[in-house]
């Protein structure tokens, strides 16, 4: 192991060493704190008061709990806590297949650096969508020592976490190829969806470098197994035929769920709670209504509980109840025999209730369907029991069923549109879920899931968004919800430019959120400048000096006119009256090239 100093980091500069400060905590399998052994100067807490308390409680150690119970391990991990720079160490303890608690090692260092910097703003970037998805995460520093490792790329090459952190990540490969990370940095280029071996396993392997002004300061890995159960999921080089032809297998099977609880991404205690009272329900049987606006993710949630439930192996059966002709709806849930009614089917068909014998029945926007359909409903729900139109043959099926409405349901029992008794029987266990501009600290995360998803299916690059962008993205209501989000990260996609979204890559009504006010587009479609307002000039005045405040409203216009014109140096130009020299001169100076 190497001592837990940024000098391994292998950036340039230099660090400025004091004298070493170094906390101790001890955590158990909760990841509560036990003990503090150290100096008690640590400034951000009261060190004694701390213990009983989960790192989740702390709010300068509240990142790492997302690490520690994912399992990951690190070492001269560098993170800023209280206006200084520490090295991190934590290598979890393990009894038998679950975590046991450990030890969390904080070490104080002088002015952190650009390398410390990266690193920490990648590890940050990463907690929103990587520590919910499947598969092996790897961090190595710019000389390609294992910074964080967690127990899924681990458990790939049959290895405790501790016994990869700290080495060089050629030499805690056993069995194995080398890795690609060394190259990968080398060469400045992703390497995304590539077939690997990892200890005679075949996975899909995905690979960043982390650059920043040129320089490359380490890089970033993530490994999935080809045969675990999510491949159909994964897209890139491997499995872009594979993933729709397995799709399609299933599909002339049986109906399944798509999505488990890993692929409902949050991050605040709201969701969070969500999440764990959705694990509790779904082993029961008991109906669950689903309430929340359109957007929300209502049917993830009805997959996630199927998924996690006993009935997992059995069928999925996804009904739409506002999509289904009120004439067609009996005959999609109860069947019919051949000959019920004009232009049946030769041979009759199996309804929906029969189809998911054995698993669950997703019935979608439950308030849409007929009250003349819902007292029929209600019978089944009560007596488990159906009979095909057309005939007198009774059958039992055995079905768990979801039920979902984007309305209030009490105030459609009062305006007549849902069943009393009908809304007793569905409403036996409710989950509603929140709007997204509810719980606007699921956004990042969100977000940065989705940035990761069109990274693969557009086969880019993107490595975040600008600081205007996110401002953008936070301050936005979202009427949409979580659908909303998801079609304008695409939407973005589709129009960036470079590795990271800016503000005029999101679409209009995100953007104009936080468009200056003294750009403005004539009738005629030519960029014009306009008055510009509020700069903050007049109550600088005394404060700085005149070069001090013309200097600030240069910038601002030229961010201004870059954002306008999407980027177009040669068009900002023209908009600003400069040559493009001229401008390419004055963006360096400001440092917005």
């Amino acid at each position: 192991m190497r001592s837990s100093s940024l000098q391994s980091l292998g950036a340039t500069g230099k660090l400025e060493k004091v004298k070493p400060l170094q906390l101790t905590y001890s955590l158990d399998r909760n990841q509560k704190i036990v003990s503090v052994k150290g100096s008690s100067s640590f400034e951000c807490q009261d060190q004694p008061a701390l213990v009983g308390k989960s790192l989740e409680q702390v709010d300068d150690l509240r990142h790492f709990h997302a690490l520690l119970v994912q399992g990951f391990g690190f070492k001269s991990l560098p993170v800023p806590v209280a206006d200084r720079w520490y090295v991190a160490e934590h290598l979890p303890a393990v009894s038998g297949d679950a975590l046991a608690g450990g030890e969390l090692v904080l070490t104080a260092l002088g002015r952190g650096n650009e390398a410390a910097i990266v690193l920490h703003d990648f590890v940050q970037s990463i907690d929103p969508f990587s520590l919910d998805a499947s598969g092996g995460i790897l961090l190595v520093d710019r000389a390609g020592f294992i910074l964080m490792v967690n127990r899924e790329f681990a458990d790939i090459l049959g290895l405790q976490v501790v016994d990869m952190v700290g080495l060089h990540i050629n030499e805690s490969y056993p069995d194995s190829a080398l890795s690609r990370l060394p190259k990968v940095m080398e060469s400045g280029k992703a390497e995304i969806g590539e077939p690997h071996e990892l200890n005679g396993r075949q996975i899909v392997a995905s690979r960043w470098p982390l650059i920043k002004n040129g320089k490359t300061f380490g890089a970033y890995g993530k490994a999935q197994l080809r045969e675990g159960p999510d491949t159909s999921r994964c897209t890139g080089k491997i499995s872009s035929v594979e993933g729709k032809s397995s799709r399609r297998a299933i599909a002339g099977h049986r109906p399944t769920a798509l999505y488990g609880v890993d692929q409902i991404v949050c991050q605040g205690q709201t969701m969070l709670d969500i999440k764990e009272r959705l694990v509790r329900i779904a082993d029961r049987s008991s109906t669950v209504l689903l309430t929340g606006e359109s957007g929300t993710g209502k049917e993830l949630f009805a997959h996630a509980i199927h998924s996690a439930s006993r009935r997992s192996n059995g069928p999925f059966v996804r009904v739409n109840c506002a999509a289904i002709p009120e004439n067609l709806l009996e005959a999609e849930l109860f069947g019919y025999v051949e000959g019920a009614f004009s232009g049946a089917r030769r041979g009759g068909q199996i309804g929906k209730f029969e189809q998911a014998h054995g698993g669950t029945l997703f019935l979608d926007e439950i308030s849409e369907m007929p009250l003349a359909m819902q007292a029929k409903l209600l019978r089944v729900l009560q007596e488990r029991e159906v009979a095909p139109l057309g005939s007198q043959d009774i059958r039992f099926v055995d079905v768990r069923f979801i039920t979902t409405t984007n309305r209030d349901a009490l105030t459609l029992v009062k305006d007549g549109k849902l069943r009393h008794d009908l809304y007793y029987r569905i409403n036996v266990v409710s989950l509603p879920i929140p709007p997204l501009r509810e719980r606007t600290e699921d956004i990042f995360r969100l977000t940065r899931y989705f940035v990761e998803q069109f990274n693969v299916e557009f086969d880019l690059n993107v490595q975040g968004l600008s600081s205007r962008a996110w401002t953008a993205l936070k301050d936005y209501p979202f009427p949409g919800n979580v659908r909303e989000l998801r079609s304008a990260i695409e939407s973005a996609f589709n129009m960036v430019n470079g590795p990271f979204i800016r503000l005029y890559d999101l679409p209009t009504p995100i953007a104009e959120l936080h468009r200056p006010e003294g750009l403005a587009v004539s009738t005629s479609g030519v960029y014009r400048l306009g008055v510009v307002k509020d700069l903050g000039a007049v109550k600088d005045l005394g404060k700085r000096s005149l070069q001090e405040i013309m200097e600030e409203i240069e910038k601002d216009l030229l961010i201004a006119a870059m954002e306008k014109v999407g980027g177009n140096k040669l068009v900002a130009a023209n908009l600003l009256g400069i040559s493009r020299p001229g401008l390419y001169k004055k963006l360096q100076k400001y440092h917005l090239h």
